[in-house]
């Protein structure tokens, strides 16, 4: 099988973004972010700007099926909840494949998919740390650095400010949930696709391990063995790297982890993206 991957397109600041199918690519996959209704958005309509990837010959046309987990930013001004049930809404009526705790079975190949968000407690798990108070001096730092952007965004939920405690809870959520798919037997490859990455190793090279970079990566490298590939979004950094070990019965298992992000113009992200980007399972 071969998968497209498209992530971080912000529609709402590139509204000319033009996407190009993939030749000979049997399925799309968007890891979030795509569009958001963010203050001065430009997304026409209602669709976040998803309409252009509906494999629906009213709507976009694309030549696959395309599996969408949404991002934070399709969350930008609103409630969460509500945008929840409207992203989900908006995939059905265009025809995509709503992946946000959901498991999907392609062609024998398993996708499991969540936005996933954060727990805030990567550089404590990098470092092994057991201390309790600097367990939670680490997280509060994280806390403190998404919540600069975070109270931006305007996200709210049940009239709250969606800020990083909430957000971790969410996130706690979603990571038992992921572990719980990714432990049932499956024979056949499986893909998981998040939004938020698994692991640190995807950090943006431009900030290093600094606190606010627990709000863009988990510690969950302990999942890999259990996914042959491993898509995600989110930082504006593109990602691809293997990583490889033994079961504890002795058998080899290996995890590709490939993120392809376009960005912000405005920051000059926007070099390395690959626009047809195909990934060959």
């Amino acid at each position: 099988m071969k998968i497209q991957l498209l992530s971080d397109l912000h529609l709402e600041v590139h509204p000319q973004f033009v996407p190009e199918p993939a030749p000979d690519a049997d399925l799309l996959v968007l890891a979030g972010d795509i569009g958001s209704y963010q203050n001065d958005s430009q997304v026409a309509g209602d669709n976040f700007g998803l309409e252009r990837f509906s494999p629906l010959p009213q709507w976009g046309g694309w030549p696959t099926p395309v599996v969408f987990v949404p991002g934070n930013h399709e969350y930008d001004m609103q409630d969460f909840d509500a945008a929840h049930d409207r992203l989900r809404r908006t995939c059905d009526r265009l025809g995509l494949l709503w992946l946000e705790r959901e498991t999907l079975v392609l062609d024998g190949v398993r996708f499991v998919g969540t936005t996933l968000w954060s727990d805030f407690d990567a550089l404590a798990d990098h470092e092994q740390c057991t201390d309790l108070t600097r367990r939670l001096r680490l997280r509060q730092k994280a806390f403190r650095a998404a919540n600069f952007y975070l109270a931006k965004t305007g996200t709210s939920r049940a009239g709250t400010p969606w800020l990083a405690e909430p957000m971790r809870e969410q996130a706690l959520a979603c990571m038992a949930w992921l572990e719980d798919a990714l432990a049932r037997p499956f024979d056949g490859p499986t893909v998981a696709i998040t939004h938020f990455a698994p692991s640190l190793r995807s950090a943006d090279p431009r900030y290093g391990l600094a606190p606010g970079t627990a709000g863009f990566c988990n510690a969950l490298d302990h999942l890999l063995p259990r996914a042959t590939l491993w898509l995600h979004g989110h930082l504006h950094a593109p990602s691809d790297y293997t990583v490889q070990g033994q079961q504890a019965d002795g058998t080899p298992w290996q995890c590709r982890v490939v993120a392809n992000p376009l960005g912000y113009a405005r920051k000059n992200e926007q070099a390395f993206f690959r626009p047809q980007c195909c990934i060959t399972l």
